[in-house]
């Protein structure tokens, strides 16, 4: 018998939105945790946490900590200005995404050498060094072999980026003080660790891998890596049964700018009217901004 954890995590205290969540999950799934920073009330089930919220990976180490001995099969970590799919609950999951019960789940993962696009976090992912004074987590995360291993089972590469896309990088750049900044970093062009980037307001962590999950999503909050690139390289270090979004039956409902948003104009900012006509071909919507529902 499965036993679905969701874990919904909240960049910012907003307490307000904890009974609106309440209201859209509860007849969907029995055990909701909110996952808040600095929340000092009351509530039984909301977990505080502190941790800066470019490093909500560190989030979710804190939440095991309570969590890992309450028999769960399961975590389903959503962001709290996401809507998931009213179709889905914890009994048919699984049926509705298309993956298996032993599988885990990230959106999607994006591999920094083949990225053409420039990414600020880039950047960031090049100056990021595992042995951080004052952290020592060098024997808490797999040694270079083993990551380079878990790597190549998803054919992820992490070789040096190559030279051709700085250049493309550079000239996407409007401001010279970035092409310029871009630039240096083209000699360094090997990361300290292996590391992927990927969307992470939403995944599924099987039980069996949870532990080794959240000790590496906390390893990687320690050392100041941007979530973005923490929680992919924790599920990839993680698991050897992970989906993203491509695998699945239901696409991304990521929306990353005003064209993308442009369809929610059609529920006049009604909740019940978006999850009564919700698209039937969504995982989730994101961002949906509770405050400016009614």
């Amino acid at each position: 018998m499965n036993k679905v954890g969701l874990l919904i995590i909240y960049n910012h205290r907003y307490d307000k939105n904890i009974p609106r969540l309440e209201e859209i999950y509860r007849k969907r799934f029995s055990h909701i945790f909110h996952i808040v920073p600095f929340y000092d009330g009351k509530q039984e089930n909301v977990i505080s946490v502190y941790e800066s919220s470019y490093y909500f990976s560190g989030y979710i180490s804190q939440t095991y900590a309570h969590l890992k001995d309450s028999g769960f099969t399961h975590f389903f970590v959503v962001a709290d200005d996401m809507i998931i799919n009213p179709k889905l609950n914890e009994n048919n999951l699984w049926l509705q995404m298309g993956i298996d019960v032993d599988e885990c789940y990230i959106d999607g993962l994006i591999v920094l050498q083949e990225r053409k696009t420039f990414w600020s976090h880039l950047l960031q992912a090049m100056d990021y060094v595992v042995a951080k004074e004052g952290v020592e987590i060098s024997n808490i995360l797999p040694s270079q072999k083993e990551a380079e291993k878990c790597f190549d089972r998803y054919n992820i590469s992490y070789t040096p980026i190559p030279k051709g896309l700085f250049w493309g990088w550079i000239l996407q750049q409007k401001e010279w003080k970035m092409r310029k900044r871009i630039w240096r970093y083209m000699r360094k062009r090997r990361l300290d660790y292996p590391l992927v980037g990927g969307y992470s307001d939403i995944c599924l962590v099987t039980a069996d891998v949870m532990e080794n999950f959240a000790l590496y999503c906390g390893a990687f909050a320690a050392t100041d890596l941007f979530v973005e690139l923490a929680i992919p390289t924790s599920m990839v270090l993680s698991t050897k049964k992970l989906k993203v979004n491509k695998d699945i039956k239901l696409d991304s409902g990521a929306m990353w700018s005003e064209e993308d948003m442009e369809f929610l104009q059609e529920y006049d900012f009604n909740l019940t009217k978006l999850m009564e006509n919700f698209p039937a071909n969504k995982l989730y919507l994101h961002p949906i901004k509770l405050s400016k529902w009614k």
